[in-house]
């Protein structure tokens, strides 16, 4: 199953439109365990994503699924 694309419209707390597209944007690729920043995929030891490039680091953990 893929990772599901949060609405723009449903974010509260930015100042525009624009900034909650971005969010919504960044979650997606975060949550497939991409790096946000354009670097390509995480690695992910159980409890950390990071990048191996910028070091972008995050606890949320990726929703992958086996292959």
């Amino acid at each position: 199953m893929a990772v599901e694309r949060k609405d723009p419209d449903s974010i509260f707390g930015f100042a525009t439109r624009a900034e909650a597209e971005r969010y919504c944007a960044d979650d997606v690729l975060i949550r497939s365990g991409m790096c946000p920043n354009g670097h390509g995929l995480m690695s992910f030891d159980g409890e950390v994503q990071q990048c191996g490039v910028c070091k972008f680091f995050t606890n949320c953990k990726p929703e992958l699924e086996s292959q």
